[in-house]
């Protein structure tokens, strides 16, 4: 496997969640540039360097906004964050405003509009936020920045695999606890490190993206950042899914084929993701939509064998409150 070139790489030189420097490894020896430790004084996983922001952002706004299988998914992710919360996305109160930060071209937004929600979002990339406002309202600010605000508080507030990817994750819990309203609530979902699928794969996992996420949260990290941030955890949930369970390693497998074939290169993690996306690699695998609709039905059957505090299953979601 080839490592990152250094001079590509923008180094992390204390814990993102407590700024602690001591650490110990737990993927790598901690000397490579994308190699993760573990924080000594609060238990956080993380990589000790990350591309800048100009390498990842390709292939956003291209790919999400027309693929009819990624919305298809986030109304499936919808319905479970509704029966997390009780039915509280479902059934909104008249004027009810969501936030979504990290928000892209506005998939999920769209399913939130189409629920009766007034919907305004938070994006970074220019060309996926140009595309998300022609349908909703978005702004363009610093969620890591402690200043940083709409000037507006919000009912619901959803944050889905963003966290990961900050080096100041407190700092984004304080920005949705200052614009959550008293009696709003919160959804932050995260790829789970506890994932049972992980140990598999090691370097190589497909949902690692190493290059491009920062922190790796299991269930005590995160509940340790929203409170320090301003926000208890009302349902910690990580159950292991059909589809999340499979389709990880089914990627990753191919990712590890497709190296091994001339003239390919054996790269891994964020980048070779995006050079995939951007090559619309994903778009000419049409089996997917069939496999990934055929695993959601075994998920009735394993949340049935399953304990509600699983702690192994590929995504962590917190549903949480001021």
């Amino acid at each position: 496997m080839t490592h990152a070139p250094a001079r590509s790489i923008v180094p992390v030189h204390s814990c993102p969640c407590c700024s602690g420097a001591s650490h110990r490894p737990v993927l790598g020896q901690g000397s490579d540039a994308l190699d993760l430790v573990r924080c000594n004084a609060c238990g956080l996983v993380y990589a000790v360097g990350h591309h800048p922001a100009r390498v990842l952002d390709e292939g956003y706004g291209v790919r999400a906004n027309a693929d009819t299988l990624i919305r298809e998914r986030k109304r499936h992710a919808v319905e479970l964050y509704d029966r997390l919360t009780g039915g509280q996305l479902s059934s909104p109160q008249p004027g009810a405003r969501c936030l979504d930060l990290g928000c892209n071209t506005g998939v999920l937004l769209d399913e939130l509009a189409s629920l009766g929600w007034e919907t305004c979002g938070v994006e970074r990339a220019p060309r996926a936020a140009q595309i998300a406002a022609a349908r909703h309202r978005i702004f363009s600010i610093d969620l890591e920045d402690e200043k940083a605000t709409t000037n507006e508080v919000y009912d619901l507030v959803t944050i889905t695999h963003v966290l990961e990817h900050m080096r100041h994750p407190v700092e984004v819990v304080r920005f949705i606890a200052r614009h959550l309203r008293r009696e709003g609530v919160a959804v932050i979902e995260v790829p789970n490190w506890e994932d049972a699928a992980r140990g598999l794969w090691g370097r190589r996992y497909r949902p690692l993206e190493l290059g491009d996420h920062i922190c790796f949260f299991d269930r005590d990290s995160l509940q340790h950042v929203l409170e320090l941030g301003g926000l208890r955890a009302e349902v910690l949930w990580s159950r292991p899914q059909g589809a999340t369970l499979v389709m990880p390693s089914v990627l990753t497998t191919i990712d590890a084929l497709q190296s091994l074939l001339p003239g390919r290169s054996a790269s891994s993690g964020a980048v070779a993701i995006r050079q995939a996306v951007h090559a619309g690699q994903q778009q000419r695998q049409p089996w997917r939509a069939k496999i990934l609709r055929a695993l959601d039905r075994v998920d009735p059957w394993l949340e049935k064998i399953t304990s509600p505090d699983a702690r192994w299953g590929a995504n962590l979601v917190a549903i949480a409150r001021r």
